[in-house]
């Protein structure tokens, strides 16, 4: 009888482990990166941008939101806000995690960020548009992270770039994967 209850306790630890290592790997194959980005184009990045979606095939969705076409910085600043608060508000549901790409922001390497960044989630990235965003007003409406890609300012595109390349690499140690090809 002893035997039977020690098989019996092996059995069910077995069975513990199994359903944490496959609710880690669900949760792990189901992190979704959602990048919302103020830009009218990046037709010099598509195909560098199209090589990191095939990289991140069901996990990476991009969505371009038009910026305002206001003439004064703050109006614009103002409208292009605007447009991803009605953007979040539709949506944050949809987000575990909500990710502002910020200059103000200090950087640091990617060994940091893979140890701070999380393996699993739905996380949202916003671009702000030309001018910027109000980013005072989005800390204040939302429970907002700030993450930086360096004090230097890039092209949307660029920009996206980057921060889906670094999004891939940190997946890739996370997962103890080669991302050199």
């Amino acid at each position: 009888t002893s035997l039977y209850k020690l098989e019996k306790f092996f059995i069910a630890f077995a069975f513990k482990q199994l359903f944490c290592i496959v609710f880690i790997f669900n949760n792990y194959t189901n992190t979704m990166y959602t990048i919302l980005s103020l830009s009218d184009s990046d037709k010099h990045f598509d195909s560098a941008l199209a090589e990191y979606a095939k990289r991140l095939p069901k996990n990476l969705t991009i969505i371009n939101l038009k910026p305002s076409k206001a003439d004064h910085r703050e109006t614009a600043i103002t409208k292009d806000t605007d447009i991803i608060v009605d953007r979040l508000e539709k949506n944050k549901k949809n987000y575990d995690h909500i990710i502002l790409l910020s200059i103000l922001w200090k950087d640091s390497p990617t060994e940091d960020r893979v140890r701070t960044f999380p393996i699993w989630g739905k996380y949202c990235f916003i671009i702000g548009g030309p001018h910027g965003l109000d980013e005072k007003r989005l800390l204040s409406q939302y429970q907002i992270s700030t993450l930086g890609l360096g004090q230097h300012t890039m092209v949307h595109g660029l920009a996206k770039l980057v921060l889906i390349e670094q999004l891939y690499r940190v997946r890739m140690i996370q997962n103890w994967r080669n991302y050199h090809y």
